[in-house]
C-alpha cells in the first residue's frame, strides 16, 4: 500500500517492497500524490520491478554526458564526427532535465529548431545521433532503465542529403595549391587527393605510424573500427617528406576537426578571391584598359569604384569556381581518381576503408567524358 504524507516541499508517496529498494515522490496536489501511488502499485503486481528503479528520475541528462565523455573505452568513438560539441548542444538544450523527463516531443521541437537555424539535414542527423549514443550508454553501461525506452530512436529524422558528387572542375586544384600558406596545407591537400583518406584520419596521422621507405601509413583506428594501412604515391611521400618533424609526434598540427574546418574555411575563401580577381583582370584586359587605368578600376572596392569593374566583379560571384566545395569533396575526387588510374574494386577498397560495394559507390564519380576515351 502507497503511503502519503504531506511535507513541506508537497505531498510525498513512499512505496515499500520487500527485498527491494524503496521508491518515492513528491507531488504539488494530493491528488497526483493518489494516482501515482495507484499506478505504480498496479504495474508492480504486474511485475513490471522498473518502476522500482528510479535512476531515470533522478539522473539528469548533463551527468549522462559527462559519464560518457569520461569512459576511457569509448575514446575512439567520441573523437568521430565532433560528438563532444554535439553534446554539448544536447547539454544546452535538455542538461538540466532529468531522463524520465525527456521527451519525445521535447526531442522533435529541438530537431526542427536546429533545421530553422539552417543547420543541413545531415547535419541534425548528427546532433541527434549523439544524443542518441548518450541515451544508449545510459541503458547499456550505466544500467539505468528509460521509461520509454531511447526516445530518439522513436523519432522522424531528417531526411537524408542525397550523395554528394562534387568533383574538383578544371583549375581548381591549383587554385588551392596556390593558396596555401605553409607545408602542412601542401602536405594535407596531396595526401587527401592522392591517398582518399578522411579529414580525421590525417589529422590522427603519427610519424610512428609511417613508413617512407615501404611507402605506407597506417591507420591503427578509423571511423568503421577497424585499422588499415594506406599505400603512399611518390607524391604523397614527397609531400610528407617536406614537413617538419613536430615534438608531439603528430604529422600536422591541427589538434581538432574544428580547427581545421576554420582554417579550411579561410583558405578556401581565398583561392576563390585570388581566381575571381584573376578573372576580373582579365576581363578589363578584354575592354582595352590600360595598366593604370586597369589599377584604378582594380580599386572598385574603395571609396569611388569604377563602375565598370564594379559590373564584372558583381557578375563574377556567380562564378561557380571554388564554390561549394567541402573538405570532404575531396576523398570523392581522390576516390574517383583510382578508378580513372586502374585500381580494382578490392584495391580501392583497401586504401579508401570502405566495407561494402554500396558505400564506395557513393564516393566514386568517374567522369563519363573519361569513360567515353576508354571506350574509343
Amino acid at each position: 500500500m502507497a503511503h502519503i504524507e504531506q511535507r513541506k516541499g508537497g505531498w510525498r508517496v513512499q512505496i515499500r517492497r520487500k527485498g527491494a529498494q524503496s521508491i518515492s515522490r513528491t507531488f504539488d496536489l494530493k491528488a497526483d500524490a493518489e494516482a501515482w501511488g495507484r499506478e505504480a502499485e498496479r504495474e508492480l503486481q504486474r511485475g513490471n520491478l522498473t518502476v522500482l528503479r528510479q535512476e531515470a528520475q533522478r539522473t539528469t541528462l548533463s551527468e549522462v554526458i559527462d559519464a560518457y565523455l569520461a569512459s576511457p573505452r569509448l575514446a575512439a568513438q567520441r573523437s568521430r564526427h565532433n560528438i563532444p560539441v554535439r553534446l554539448e548542444a544536447a547539454r544546452a538544450r535538455f542538461g538540466k532535465l532529468f531522463l524520465a523527463n525527456i521527451r519525445g516531443l521535447d526531442i522533435a521541437a529541438w530537431r526542427d529548431d536546429l533545421l530553422a537555424q539552417g543547420y543541413a539535414s545531415q547535419s541534425a542527423r548528427h546532433y541527434l545521433a549523439a544524443l542518441s549514443v548518450v541515451f544508449t550508454h545510459a541503458e547499456r553501461e550505466l544500467g539505468i532503465d528509460l521509461p520509454q525506452g531511447n526516445p530518439v530512436r522513436r523519432l522522424a529524422l531528417p531526411a537524408a542529403a542525397p550523395a554528394r558528387d562534387r568533383r574538383l572542375r578544371p583549375g581548381e586544384e591549383d587554385a588551392l595549391r596556390a593558396a596555401t600558406e605553409n607545408a602542412d596545407q601542401i602536405a594535407i591537400l596531396t595526401l587527401a587527393l592522392e591517398t582518399s583518406m578522411r579529414r580525421g584520419e590525417m589529422l590522427g596521422l603519427w610519424w610512428e605510424h609511417i613508413d617512407l621507405k615501404r611507402r605506407t601509413a597506417h591507420l591503427p583506428r578509423t571511423k568503421n573500427g577497424e585499422s588499415r594501412t594506406v599505400a603512399l604515391s611518390s607524391k604523397a611521400v614527397e609531400a610528407l617528406q617536406s614537413l617538419p618533424r613536430r615534438l608531439d609526434g603528430l604529422v600536422f598540427r591541427w589538434k581538432t576537426a574544428e580547427g581545421f574546418k576554420a582554417v579550411w574555411t579561410r583558405w578556401l575563401a581565398r583561392a576563390r578571391r585570388t581566381a575571381l580577381l584573376n578573372k576580373l583582370r582579365t576581363e578589363l584586359d578584354s575592354i582595352g584598359l590600360d595598366g593604370e587605368a586597369q589599377a584604378r578600376a582594380l580599386q572598385w572596392h574603395k571609396r569611388e569604384p569604377d563602375p565598370r569593374a564594379a559590373a564584372l566583379w558583381g557578375r563574377l560571384q556567380s562564378d561557380p569556381f571554388l564554390d561549394d566545395l567541402h573538405f570532404h569533396d575531396l576523398r570523392h575526387e581522390a576516390t574517383s581518381r583510382l578508378f580513372e588510374k586502374g585500381l580494382g574494386i578490392m584495391e580501392v577498397a583497401s586504401m579508401t576503408g570502405h566495407k561494402s560495394l554500396s558505400m564506395l559507390k557513393r564516393y566514386t564519380h568517374i567522369e563519363a567524358e573519361k569513360l567515353a576515351k576508354k571506350l574509343g
